[in-house]
Order: structure tokens, then sequence, then C-alpha cells
């Protein structure tokens, strides 16, 4: 997928570049998720530099990232406590969180990373186009059905 610029009210971002792996060194607990945010451009629209101070505060409103981990129960039960319903980001998945949402954290890679309870995370980005979204959506809650049966499978076995 060609990256592309996300911009909202606050700034432009570019879409976080991640390896795949988590490298930052910490590992989220319970219903937290650690979301690596989406990067803010040095330049503006017109072609101004930005100085870092301002990219800094930028970056803490960003409001989109790619998902490096999650603790073993973040959206697992609804904020009621009911057992969650629905489709649910995975490591690797790009999401849409609350403004300033979680901690900062410095990770041993030199990136900035946020940790948040998974109530914080708003909506899951899709592919570009309307074609490529059905597509993708229909992947991804592919994938989440064979996790939610991969979760219910060690249960069955234990009450076994």
């Amino acid at each position: 997928m060609q990256d592309r610029l996300l911009k909202t009210d606050i700034a432009e971002f570019a879409r976080a570049a991640w390896s795949g792996r988590n490298e930052s060194g910490f590992a989220p607990m319970s219903t937290n998720i650690m979301v690596l945010p989406d990067g803010v451009n040095d330049r503006t629209a017109g072609g101004i530099f930005l100085p870092e101070e301002q990219r800094s505060r930028m970056a803490l409103a960003a409001e989109s990232g790619v998902v490096v981990a999650m603790g073993s129960e973040a959206f697992k039960y609804a904020v009621d406590g009911t057992p969650w319903r629905g489709d649910r980001p995975s490591v690797g998945a790009h999401v849409y969180f609350e403004r300033y949402a979680g901690q900062v954290l410095s990770g041993r890679d030199g990136l900035q990373y946020r940790v948040m309870d998974a109530k914080c995370v708003g909506a899951l980005a899709l592919g570009e186009g309307a074609a490529n979204d059905e597509e993708e959506l229909r992947r991804f809650q592919q994938k989440t059905q064979h996790q939610r049966q991969a979760e219910t499978v060690p249960a069955q076995q234990g009450a076994a």
C-alpha cells in the first residue's frame, strides 16, 4: 500500500513504519495496548519547515497509529464487563484512538510509544478505496473469527 498522509485539524501525519516486532522493551499489561503513533511531517503542506519543538507538541496530539503489543485482557471484555462482541484489532492493525490518550514511553529502539487502555481505541483503519475496504474488512473478520475460535478451544479443553 502506498504511504499517504493522514490529515487532522492539528497536523499532517505519515503512517508509522513498524518492523513487525515489538522492539520497545515494554509489554502492556491487562487491558492496555501499546501503539506506535503515526509521525508528524517535518514540513507543512505549503513546504514550511516545522521546528522540532512544534513537531513534538503535534506528535502528542496524534490520533492514529499501529498496534505493537496488547495486554492479555485487551478487547476481551466491554466497558460493562460483558464479553467483547464484534471485531477487535490485532497486533499490526492501524487504529484511531483518543487524542492525548495514554502514557508516552521512549522505547529501547529510540521510538516513542503510547500505552493506553483498549477502550481509548475508537476505530480500525481499513485499506484505500471501497473495494479494498470491503476485502480488507472480510479478511479482518475471518482473522478475528479464527482468534475467537482459538480462544474457546483451550477453555473447552480445560473444562474436560
